[in-house]
């Protein structure tokens, strides 16, 4: 599966397919779902996407399999809040980072701060650190389902058009997204992880990038016509 579509996994919304329970769930989870929702992460880090069941959550959590499905009727549908609690939080990140800050890039800075300095914890990760990292299992969960890739590609488009509209260059704002998705990724799988010493200078450097709203997309091809003109005159002015 492209990277694309692995990282759209996690910014979907509710499917109508889904029981109506989920569909009117309140935009702030109550204490009893947020339990639910994290008991279902512990389980699918210790024992796999394929063992989340509703019985498997309603142990972890502590609560009878009827207390579960009173707001979850299906697996499917638990997986889904679990992924829509996950973009929700991303999306508040990117709306806090963006509060004190007026100038064009705004939102591409909100977006590399929301995951190389969140201002707050993941819900859950008090209890259970390693919380954030269900969204691996989560993907290849919701990926098993072709019917979710649509929702989920439009809400990459999204975040995708708010990075080509943020005022500076799109070509470089999409780079700096692609940087950051490939850092959150490798996070996210256990593959490596930057030291707090370089992360803050990935996250200082990506700042920087997104600062400059110069349109290098217009700049002469490497090859082009243009391109040579620009390269002799170059060197005419230094001889």
């Amino acid at each position: 599966m492209q990277f694309v579509e692995l990282f759209s996994a996690l910014t979907t919304i509710p499917s109508r397919r889904y029981s109506s329970r989920i569909m009117t769930r309140p935009k702030t989870p109550t204490p009893t779902i947020d339990l639910i929702l994290t008991a279902a992460e512990r389980v699918a880090l210790r024992d796999g996407v394929l063992r989340l069941t509703v019985e498997a959550v309603a142990r972890e959590a502590k609560l009878s399999k009827g207390g579960v499905l009173y707001h979850f009727a299906t697996k499917e549908s638990l997986i889904q809040a679990m992924l829509d609690r996950l973009i929700r939080y991303c999306e508040q990140e990117i709306t806090q980072h963006q509060q004190n800050d007026t100038a064009p890039g705004r939102w591409t800075r909100a977006y590399v701060r929301k995951t190389l300095a969140p201002l707050t914890s993941y819900p859950g990760e008090a209890a259970f650190p390693k919380s954030k990292e269900v969204g691996a299992g989560l993907i290849v969960a919701a990926a098993t389902n072709p019917k979710l890739l649509e929702p989920l590609r439009k809400r990459f488009r999204t975040w995708q058009r708010a990075i080509e509209r943020d005022g500076i260059s799109p070509t470089r704002a999409t780079v700096i997204r692609l940087a950051v998705d490939g850092l959150w990724l490798a996070d996210v799988l256990g593959i490596w992880s930057l030291s707090d010493k370089l992360r803050r200078q990935v996250l200082n450097e990506l700042i920087r990038l997104a600062r400059d709203t110069g349109q290098e997309d217009s700049a002469p091809k490497e090859g082009s016509r243009a391109g040579t003109v620009t390269r002799r005159r170059r060197r005419d002015s230094h001889s």
